[in-house]
């Protein structure tokens, strides 16, 4: 049992010595006075933890004091006792109505009298101690946004300093290539500058796109694209990887238009690819298929005839750094961003993006975006 501070006012030299008695034989701290002018003087000077307030005295009645008291202090700040020989149902009431937090008629048993101060003392406790948590939590969720304020403009500086140097680079390199007379061996080491610097400035950008999707601020820029024409130059970055396999990858698109973001979803179909030739056998088939669904939106589908994804963790995958199964080497991995990455670009679509599995192996993701965004 803690101590408290409590101060007792009463005109009555009695029950002021009675009550003071049965509150320091607890442990308590008493304070006293004899009049209401007297007791709105010592809470002003040092707010009590609970007030035993007489209601009839020559001065200051109880229900004003009480009444100058509920102006700077609120009940689980100050609880107010009341205390009155009238057992009137009517002063029960206005005590109540000014912010009381309890009635005791006089004469009173000392033991329930005691049981009614611990409990409000208790009551007083616990909710202080939710006001300094919530404070507490305040505080720390301040500086979260101080941080998380911090982490956003340090990524958006290093997404900057990273794009700058791959730009020129990406164009270099694929000029280059464009002239390349002949594939000899530093042809084949210039193509591979040119994929890996397209790998990282893929994940550059899905880093800076997943920290706006967080934010609510991805927003694709829709315009009406030609499909065919479109998975077509999409994929000439896998086609180059595959330069020694290039039958690997089918691509089948209808000839049709759709409302989309060709550059947002451009980097979802070459994530997905990479996925699936990752995580296939060599020389197996990925196939990418695009075409209208029967609504007209934009499905897109990526499949692969690798060892498949049970359907526990077919969501799960999307998470960043996900691993599927801790235990076995050669289980997907959603590497970085780039599966998190797909998900949020076809939700700022308005999208779905889902995986079905194959038979008798492999799995199909499948995107599927609506006619007009929602």
């Amino acid at each position: 049992m803690s101590s408290a501070d409590v101060l007792v006012v009463d005109d009555s030299a009695h029950y002021l010595e009675i009550i003071s008695a049965m509150l320091e034989s607890r442990g308590h701290a008493v304070r006293v006075a004899n009049g209401g002018h007297e007791a709105l003087v010592q809470a002003r000077s040092k707010p009590p933890d609970l007030v035993l307030l007489d209601i009839h005295m020559p001065d200051l009645s109880g229900f004003e004091v009480c009444r100058e008291l509920r102006k700077t202090w609120t009940a689980p700040q100050m609880p107010v006792l009341f205390l009155s020989a009238c057992s009137d149902s009517q002063d029960k009431v206005r005590a109540f109505e000014l912010g009381g937090v309890d009635y005791v008629t006089k004469p009173f048993q000392l033991d329930e009298m005691m049981a009614r101060v611990e409990l409000h003392l208790e009551l007083r406790r616990l909710q202080q101690q939710a006001v300094d948590r919530a404070t507490e939590l305040e505080r720390v969720n301040q500086r979260l946004l101080k941080l998380e304020e911090g982490r956003r403009r340090m990524l958006a500086a290093v997404v900057h300093d990273l794009k700058n140097p791959l730009t020129p680079l990406l164009k270099n390199t694929e000029w280059l290539l464009a002239e390349a007379t002949s594939s000899d061996e530093a042809t084949d080491v210039l193509r591979d500058v040119h994929l890996s610097a397209a790998h990282l400035h893929r994940m550059v950008l899905s880093l800076l796109d997943v920290a706006r999707s967080s934010e609510g601020t991805l927003e694709p820029r829709l315009s009406a694209v030609a499909v065919a024409p479109w998975l077509d130059e999409v994929l000439e970055l896998p086609r180059l990887h595959l330069r020694h396999t290039p039958s690997r990858l089918v691509a089948v698109a209808d000839d049709v238009a759709a409302p989309f973001d060709p550059d947002l979803l451009a980097r979802v179909v070459q994530n997905l690819v990479d996925n699936a030739l990752k995580y296939s056998p060599q020389r197996s088939p990925v196939r990418v298929t695009a075409g209208l669904t029967a609504n007209g939106g934009l499905r897109v589908m990526v499949r692969d005839e690798g060892k498949g994804i049970p359907a526990v963790d077919r969501e799960r995958i999307f998470d960043p750094w996900a691993r599927l199964d801790e235990h076995d080497a050669h289980a997907r991995v959603s590497h970085g961003l780039g599966l998190a990455f797909c998900r949020q670009a076809v939700h700022a679509h308005g999208g779905l993006i889902r995986i079905e599995p194959v038979e008798p192996t492999g799995a199909c993701f499948v995107v599927e975006l609506p006619c007009a965004r929602s």
